[in-house]
């Protein structure tokens, strides 16, 4: 989960990436950064709990342990301030487990979900149709043959149960229940979006210290990401007093 802290060029560019690309790309970019050493190709390939798992090792680096989230009830609207910690990202490795599943008189092996898969679904509206996208992709067939054309609600959810097994950091909840109403429900946690959020403002900050610092001393933007944080802050602080 170690990781490094992103320089402020790398943050900058980071967001800018980001913004242009749809979720899943920005994730799988996030993920370059976090696990320096492999390709984008690469990191779009990883199974989501290892991704993510190295998302949380970058938010840890750059903003510290602690998440502070917002939920919305779903039966009242209230919304929640919801507190964790990075280390409840995480899930201990355990044994390696292949699940496989019969659909029909075929039996099938599953793999973790990845990005590719993640971007290939976002592409589909509905939400069965997409869920019944990702369970196909992820089957391996036994036979080498291929996977079925289609797949009935049932064995959409037998899919589900084996990529849970098979990567079970992959679809991250939190239990939460409502003060005011006491509904109780399992809020997903999306540790892509939480940390390309938290970057994103931390950018708008760093555009805001430059314009100051450029129009001030008419330094370039090149030359001020040069400065040491420190010095940076040195000098806006004689400037904002």
């Amino acid at each position: 989960m170690a990781s490094h802290q992103l320089s402020a060029a790398e943050l900058l560019d980071a967001v800018s990436i980001c913004r242009d690309r749809p979720a899943a790309e920005a994730g799988v970019h996030l993920a370059t950064l976090a696990a320096r050493g492999l390709s984008f190709d690469a990191c779009a390939h990883l199974a989501i709990g290892a991704r993510d798992a190295a998302l949380a090792g970058l938010y840890e680096a750059m903003f510290g342990r602690q998440l502070e989230l917002a939920a919305t009830c779903p039966g009242c609207g209230t919304r929640l301030d919801v507190s964790l910690t990075t280390a409840a990202l995480l899930f201990e490795p355990g044994e390696a487990v292949a699940p496989t599943i019969k659909i029909g008189r075929r039996r099938f092996g599953v793999r973790p979900v990845d990005s590719e898969d993640l971007a290939a679904a976002a592409e589909i509206a509905e939400l069965e149709a997409a869920r019944e996208l990702l369970a196909r992709r992820c089957l391996v067939p036994a036979d080498g043959k291929s996977v079925p054309g289609a797949l009935s609600s049932g064995q959409v959810d037998a899919v589900a149960a084996a990529l849970a097994a098979v990567d079970p950091g992959s679809d991250l909840y939190v239990p939460l229940t409502c003060f005011r109403c006491e509904a109780a429900w399992d809020a997903p946690i999306d540790i892509a979006r939480v940390l390309a959020a938290e970057l994103s403002t931390a950018a708008d900050t760093l555009l805001g210290d430059i314009h100051d610092l450029a129009l001030a001393y008419h330094w370039s933007e090149d030359a001020i990401l040069a400065l040491a944080p420190s010095r940076r802050q040195a000098y806006l602080q004689r400037l904002r007093g």
